[in-house]
């Protein structure tokens, strides 16, 4: 039987930060000039992935197409509202909440209840 175990290196979260962003530097230090501004400005965009229904995701791109605007900033755009909405007591999630079977969260949204209106 042969020994195959090998120590892990064991990093503290602090120590790979400083290390990730040295790394990071050394990268936006190599490049030219011109794309150095371009890699600040994407680092400082703060980047969402979503999984959006079909139907909702063709909604957008019509829209957008029709507003010559991106998908990006028109979904920023409704965020943004509903959440100066929830905010102001506007919108009531209530109706739209359904017992979640997942541990992590309490509920999720019902989309059905959404598209049939």
């Amino acid at each position: 039987m042969g020994n195959d175990l090998k120590r892990r290196r064991v990093v503290d979260p602090a120590v790979a930060d400083i290390l990730s962003d040295l790394e990071r530097r050394q990268k936006l230090a190599g490049l030219p000039r011109n794309l150095q501004a371009k890699a600040r400005k994407d680092a400082a965009r703060h980047k969402v992935g979503l999984d959006l229904p079909p139907r909702l995701h063709d909604a957008l791109r019509q829209i957008a197409e029709q507003e010559h605007i991106s998908v990006s900033s028109l979904v920023t755009f409704y965020v943004w509202k509903g959440v100066e909405e929830h905010r102001s007591g506007a919108m009531d999630l209530s109706p739209y909440k359904r017992v979640s079977r997942c541990a992590r969260f309490e509920y999720v949204i019902d989309l059905a209840k959404l598209e049939n209106g």
